[in-house]
């Protein structure tokens, strides 16, 4: 990427972060200029370092959190009209939630949280030939149901960035869109889905540029995950990627005004994602590989590095990671054996500095880019937001106020939800879920438009009588103008076949004809080759027996057509598992090419795994 020319906003970018200091982790991060840009939200006033405004959502205390057992499930999933499933598959748990619209506000239907354990990743995922039973099981367990089905579209294949343009005719802006993308995505863009959205409506002064988010997906990522959904049995409604997401969330749920800029920081087991938000609008997206997943790893280095007797398993890492505060850990508190508390935070607290760091760098670039605006607000989510003491981490580290994006007040609960306390406790982990069931208005859609028209029929079951009467009116009046002509071409048929009955009748002595010219060539080819020199098959076939070392079996000997001397095609495999392919074929051949029998020996192929091989050669006889 730093090989290519960079562009004017790539400058832009580089000299905001030039005079920022640099995370000491001892790990050798991606540089400060290759930050991708993305968009964002309002202005607002300096905030304290500790946050001490009204808070978002309550939560209890992540100290006192215990682990999420390995399926979390509640409420009855009631059947609603315009209600929709946010389905959230991260690389290391599935989220489901169920949101629709009520008198008053929105309530909640039922939320879901399935462990998935170790894996691949969340991208690598869908690869996996044991996940569709798994997702069958979750859906059956929960009762959820499988229509009206939202899914965040992530992954090595998918990005969002913000892109600057100048004004320029809608023909041309998909193609300086997929250009400038193709400066900042890791695959190829040419025949990737595109959408893009403008964030600013006009321009700030004439002949500037204009802002467009712009979304990116590769074709095979969005049928892979299609088609594990269908297989399924899911309907699915809208496929986006998940900055999109939150524009519900933030209008409907939370009531932020036009003005507000708030930003979502997403702490995901690989990858932490930063949203920024002017009201319900996404104005700046950026994501970077540091998430949770890296804390555990780095807390499992520690029990290696300190010798803790067996190490620590991951299971082990997790728990800790969940009950000890790596910001202020007490030194003294062993967490296994002789590791101590402060020995775990030391070896993962570079992890937690880049996280912060890198979100502090997000926001200082998107006040550079709109020219003074301020993030007021950060919402921490995700799996990474329940480690203990990471509020209070972000709070002394940016100038907005930090909450937990908790679950929101005034939202009503179904009957079937008796308790809302672990609901509050595991909602970091459900915001993503839960901000995909609550949208409406898809600004980005990778959903084929077909695909499209066809889940809306599937959702409204009424619209399925529209196409089978216009179908059963079409097939009548078919029919009807089809089948005056029946007797008429039945006729003609009868004709054709009289006329082809004295055809044949004509054409009876040519026929004759052709098969006995067909019987003489075939004689004087016979004669040909019975009169031609033949090989001493039995000679080859006693040179093979002689040659043959006892490690190679001769599994097919074919003779090849062709002009000339008589090749053929020897294939044969190694039977001795000890020994070494090459060598036994290699000597094999050799034989072959000294035998006076055979001459221009040729290699065909050679398979070491399987121990087969195959070679041609031509007969002297």
């Amino acid at each position: 990427m730093e090989d290519k020319k960079k562009s004017g906003l790539q400058k832009d970018i580089s000299s905001i972060f030039a005079g920022l200091e640099e995370i000491e982790n001892g790990r050798q991060g991606p540089s400060p200029s290759s930050l991708p840009p993305r968009a964002s939200q309002p202005v607002g006033e300096d905030s304290p370092g500790v946050a001490k405004d009204r808070p978002v959502g309550s939560i209890p205390s992540p100290q006192k959190s215990t682990p999420v057992s390995p399926l979390i499930s509640a409420g009855a999933f009631p059947r609603r009209r315009n209600s929709f499933i946010g389905l959230d598959i991260g690389a290391s748990s599935i989220k489901l939630v169920q949101f629709y619209p009520v008198s008053g506000g929105w309530e909640l239907g039922g939320y879901a949280l399935q462990e998935l354990g170790a894996g691949g990743g969340n991208y690598g995922i869908f690869e996996d030939e044991n996940f569709v039973r798994r997702l069958k099981n979750f859906f059956s367990e929960t009762g959820a149901p499988r229509d009206g089905v939202i899914c965040a579209l992530r992954g090595g294949e998918v990005l969002t960035t913000l892109i600057q343009l100048a004004r320029m005719p809608k023909n041309e802006l998909e193609s300086a869109c997929r250009l400038e993308a193709g400066r900042w995505a890791s695959f190829s863009v040419e025949k990737s889905f595109l959408q893009q959205v403008a964030v600013d409506r006009e321009s700030a002064r004439p002949g500037a540029k204009i802002n467009h988010l712009v979304a990116v997906a590769g074709r095979e990522t969005v049928g892979r995950v299609l088609g594990v959904l269908r297989e399924v049995g899911l309907q699915v409604a809208a496929l986006f990627p998940l900055p999109f997401a939150w524009k519900e969330y933030f209008s409907s749920i939370l009531g932020f005004e036009e003005s507000a800029c708030s930003a979502v920081v997403d702490i995901g087991s690989e990858r932490t994602l930063i949203s920024i938000y002017k009201g319900p609008r996404l104005h700046f997206t950026r994501e970077f590989e540091s998430g949770g997943r890296q804390v555990t790893d780095a807390i499992v280095q520690a029990g290696k590095t300190f010798g803790v007797a067996g190490g620590l398993s991951g299971e082990e890492a997790e728990g800790i990671k969940r009950s000890v505060d790596l910001f202020s850990p007490d030194g003294t508190r062993p967490v296994k054996g002789n590791l101590t508390a402060s020995q775990v935070a030391g070896m993962a607290r570079p992890v937690l500095e880049k996280i912060v760091q890198e979100s502090k760098r997000s926001f200082d670039y998107y006040r550079q880019l709109y020219r003074q605006e301020e993030v007021n607000k950060v919402l921490l989510c995700g799996g990474g937001a329940l480690m203990p003491g990471i509020l209070e981490f972000f709070r002394k580290r940016v100038r907005p106020s930090v909450d937990y994006l908790g679950f929101p007040e005034g939202v009503k609960l179904h009957s079937s939800l008796v308790s809302d306390q672990e609901l509050k406790a595991v909602f970091p982990r459900l915001a993503r879920a839960a901000a995909l069931s609550l949208s409406r208005k898809w600004e980005v859609n990778f959903i084929p438009p077909l695909d499209k028209i066809l889940q809306n029929i599937l959702r409204r079951k009424v619209l399925i009588i529209v196409p089978i009467l216009a179908l059963f009116l079409v097939s009548f009046v078919f029919y009807r103008s089809k089948a005056a002509l029946v007797p008429i071409q039945q006729r003609l048929v009868e004709q054709k076949r009289e006329e082809l009955a004295g055809l044949e009748k004509e054409l009876a002595p040519y026929q004759v004809l052709t098969g006995l010219q067909r019987r003489l060539k075939a004689q004087r080819q016979f004669g040909v080759s019975a009169s031609a020199r033949q090989p001493n098959w039995k000679g080859i076939m006693k040179e093979f027996s002689r040659i043959t070392p006892p490690n190679v079996l001769i599994t097919g000997i074919m003779t090849l057509k062709g002009e000339g001397p008589q090749r053929i095609l020897c294939s044969g495999r190694v039977i001795d598992s000890n020994a070494a392919l090459p060598a036994g074929v290699t000597q094999f051949i050799v034989q072959v090419e000294n035998s006076p029998f055979f001459r221009e020996v040729e290699k065909i192929s050679e398979d070491i795994d399987r121990g087969t091989f195959s070679f041609s050669c031509t007969l002297n006889y």
